[in-house]
């Protein structure tokens, strides 16, 4: 008669021929020897004559011991964490990086290799193009329009990468053609920068003199310094300055949420009135980038052609820095937003 036995360890049950009788086998789920015991002359002609206690007896002792057994547990290679939706028990999740840890690694973003290469590469061919195409006449100019199409839409996808959590800058491959990008880029700063310029634009109106003095070159930086009187044109740069101030989270709209986005003003309002500090420290950034682009264009100086090319590189650098800060405001400030886009 077959001969049942049982894993001390795991209760797997067995069942070995008779000849077996006296040895031992090895558990296959949990590697435990398990020895078979000698059946005594009245078993051997009892046969299969088991009464149902005895049986009921070995079902019970059984599932007892299964239930009261010590089961060994494999420490899992990362760690796991619960959070908000997990219904099936503790998960592994890769822990994120905090607002700090990603400011870091962006102000360090040359130091990662691949990075480097896209800098490098952007750096490059911007500073040939305008360093080149100015003299190529109409072919130039077309040639400029394309580019400046093209890099408005690597800037929006740069806000869009850092907003989402990625930590690499994006490739650089256009998906969306150029000029319906640069026309957006163009809104945005037509839009942060119409409140000021029309100030001046009434200004000049009201002074017909100041308007005839000025000439062709009306609303560029160094005439409206020269033109303005001190209080106008306080009025000018604090008016610029509010632009420069919500130019983060219009481009952050644009950028995430769409174009329709920018005409929810309050809910924008709101948002930065939530999370004020976080968005006046990004907007920091763009008011450094943009008053050191401002400082070159004002400044007086003879640079050269390697000159304007490594400046070239200082401000696209720069810029990637605070476009990047825009995002990481999105990505872990989102909670606090006024409005959610998935």
């Amino acid at each position: 008669m077959p001969i049942q036995v049982s894993c001390p360890v795991c209760a797997k049950i067995y069942k070995v021929k008779e000849e077996a009788a006296g040895k031992k086998l090895r558990c296959k789920d949990c590697g435990e020897t398990v020895s078979i015991p000698k059946l005594d002359p009245f078993e051997k002609e009892a046969g299969t004559g088991d009464d149902f206690s005895s049986l009921l007896d070995d079902a019970v002792e059984l599932e007892a011991k299964s239930k009261t057994i010590r089961r060994v547990r494999r420490k899992p290679m990362v760690k796991a964490e619960k959070y908000k939706g997990d219904e099936d028990g503790p998960v592994t999740k890769k822990k994120e990086n905090t607002y700090v840890e990603d400011l870091k690694a962006t102000f360090l973003l040359l130091l990662d290799p691949s990075n480097l290469f896209i800098f490098m590469l952007l750096w490059l061919g911007m500073g040939l193009c305008f360093s080149l195409l100015p003299f190529a006449g109409t072919l130039g100019f077309i040639g400029l329009i394309i580019i400046m199409g093209w890099y408005s839409h690597y800037r929006f996808c740069v806000i869009y990468e850092a907003a989402a959590g990625e930590k690499h800058l994006p490739e650089l491959s256009p998906e969306e053609g150029f000029f319906i990008p640069m026309i957006k880029w163009i809104f945005t700063w037509i839009l942060v920068h119409f409140p000021a310029y029309a100030y001046a634009g009434i200004i000049f109106f009201l002074n017909p003199e100041a308007f005839a003095e000025a000439g062709l070159y009306l609303f560029r930086m160094q005439e409206l310094s020269n033109n303005l009187p001190v209080f106008h044109l306080s009025m000018f740069i604090f008016l610029y300055c509010m632009g420069l101030f919500f130019w983060p989270i219009l481009a952050l709209c644009v950028a995430v949420g769409g174009i329709e986005s920018i005409f929810r003003i309050d809910l924008m309002i709101l948002t930065i009135v939530k999370s004020l500090p976080a968005y006046v420290f990004t907007a920091t950034a763009m008011f450094v980038t943009a008053g050191i682009q401002l400082a070159l264009d004002l400044a007086d100086i003879e640079w050269g052609i390697m000159g304007l090319f490594l400046m070239r590189g200082v401000m696209i650098y720069m810029e990637l820095v605070a476009l990047r800060m825009i995002g990481l405001y999105y990505h872990h400030f989102k909670n606090q937003f006024a409005w959610s886009w998935g």
